[in-house]
């Protein structure tokens, strides 16, 4: 305590009030009076440094516990139920340190996905990049035949797409994660959403000879975000078609009561092995079956959409099989956006 020099004060002037006590009481009664006087001040006086000691000596060890917790040392309870300033310091203490480790470990934690998210970017961009450059270099050679010309340049052309599909869908992903998508809120018909939701991927399913069969009540109507909902469906039924055998089926299913609205859209593929189930809705993740090319951000993108509009999206096997089904849920009413 001898370093907490804002005590050497009060201990002085202990001392003097010691010293004119006993001089007041022996000029007033004598030595034993002054002695018993000044003895009473100093008896005063060290409980009061006795007291302060203690204190002090706590508020050592919490300083300390705090350069051990900012060092990276084991977080420990300090709390203590006792009534006093002291007991509420140690509480509000340990709430802080807590939520400054907590706040840390999610530091790390999004550091780490960061890390792995503009790997995965570089990944992705990497690949039609290198087939860009190369069908750019043949196509400036004078001698290709005009038929591998035509060719390439459709190549080219099919990557550029890809590449601008690829790039919308992370800048969506990184405004949902920065939370500041616009949505809207309005009321739409069904029947209406879901054609919006089906023309994107109308040609593909036309290539490999699928069906696409839907069953909705045509009077059906929601409230909610038509643009960015559809952009959900037409992920989902992106994958069922890649996933649908040639010449297979995609089937959409919508129902809706007062609370909720159901789209489920299934295909009668391989369905989904057990194990891959948890990762689904992962970014950039790529499950046994996916299709060669796939980004992964399709179903991660779906869900984090109807995530922000109250929904979820739900994952399961046909039964009966064979066949994946998807079933998002969206509340009816939902809340402002």
């Amino acid at each position: 305590m001898a370093r907490n020099k804002e005590l050497y004060l009060p201990f002085a002037l202990s001392l003097v009030l010691t010293l004119i006590s006993g001089l007041l009481c022996g000029f007033f009664g004598g030595p034993w009076a002054a002695l018993a006087g000044g003895g009473a001040v100093l008896l005063t006086t060290l409980i009061w440094m006795s007291v302060t000691w203690n204190r002090y000596k706590k508020l050592q060890q919490l300083g300390e516990y705090l350069a051990s917790v900012y060092a990276g040392g084991e977080l420990l309870d300090i709390r203590d139920n006792r009534e006093g300033e002291l007991s509420l310091l140690k509480n509000d203490l340990y709430k802080i340190t807590v939520t400054l480790r907590q706040q840390s470990d999610q530091l790390a934690h999004d550091k780490e996905f960061l890390q792995q998210l503009l790997g995965s970017i570089s990944h992705q961009l990497r690949t039609p990049l290198t087939g860009m450059l190369v069908m750019a270099d043949l196509l400036a050679r004078p001698d290709l035949p005009p038929e591998k010309r035509q060719e390439f340049t459709g190549q080219l052309t099919a990557q550029l797409e890809r590449m601008q599909w690829l790039l919308e869908r992370l800048l969506t992903l990184s405004r949902l994660d920065a939370g500041c998508l616009e949505l809207e809120r309005k009321t739409m018909s069904i029947p209406s959403l879901l054609d919006r939701a089906a023309a994107p991927v109308r040609v593909a399913l036309e290539l490999r000879r699928q069906t696409l069969e839907v069953d909705c009540p045509q009077d059906l109507q929601w409230e909610g975000d038509e643009k960015w909902t559809a952009e959900a469906v037409t992920n989902l039924l992106k994958n069922a078609s890649e996933h649908a055998p040639v010449g297979g089926l995609v089937k959409v299913t919508v129902c809706g009561n007062a609370l909720n609205l159901m789209i489920t859209v299934e295909d009668n593929g391989p369905g989904i092995p057990e194990g891959e189930m948890p990762h689904l809705f992962r970014r950039f993740y790529h499950g046994s079956n996916a299709a060669p090319g796939s980004a992964g951000i399709g179903l991660a993108l779906a869900a984090e959409l109807v995530r922000t509009q109250g929904g979820s999206v739900k994952a399961e096997n046909r039964n009966p099989g064979p066949g994946a089904r998807f079933i998002l849920k969206l509340p009816m009413h939902p809340g402002s956006l």
